[in-house]
């Protein structure tokens, strides 16, 4: 796990439409060896399944192919950015 995702002001965050699914992105993107975190769901974005995964901005792709190739049911993709205080998120990807 790379802790500066810790950190980031800008990431990608992807939602899911059951707990199971999250914990089976969990196990895809482990296996991918791509750098994410598991964290709550942001209220702002989903009340669906209380989990998300964050991943870097520049990964949000390589992250969503995966996801899809390996049939990980997705709700949605954001981005987020934080600044100054606010945060704005945008949502890329409908599941």
């Amino acid at each position: 796990m790379n802790r500066t995702l810790f950190n980031l002001k800008e990431y990608g965050v992807f939602t899911f439409i059951s707990t199971s699914q999250a914990l089976k992105a969990e196990r895809v993107l482990k296996q991918a060896s791509i750098d994410f975190l598991m964290m709550p769901t942001p209220r702002e974005i989903s009340t669906s399944c209380g989990l998300a995964v964050k991943v870097a901005s520049e990964d949000l792709g390589e992250s969503s192919e995966v996801l899809r190739q390996n049939r990980v049911q997705v709700d949605g993709a954001y981005q987020v950015s934080q600044l100054q205080g606010k945060t704005r998120t945008e949502r890329v990807i409908d599941g």
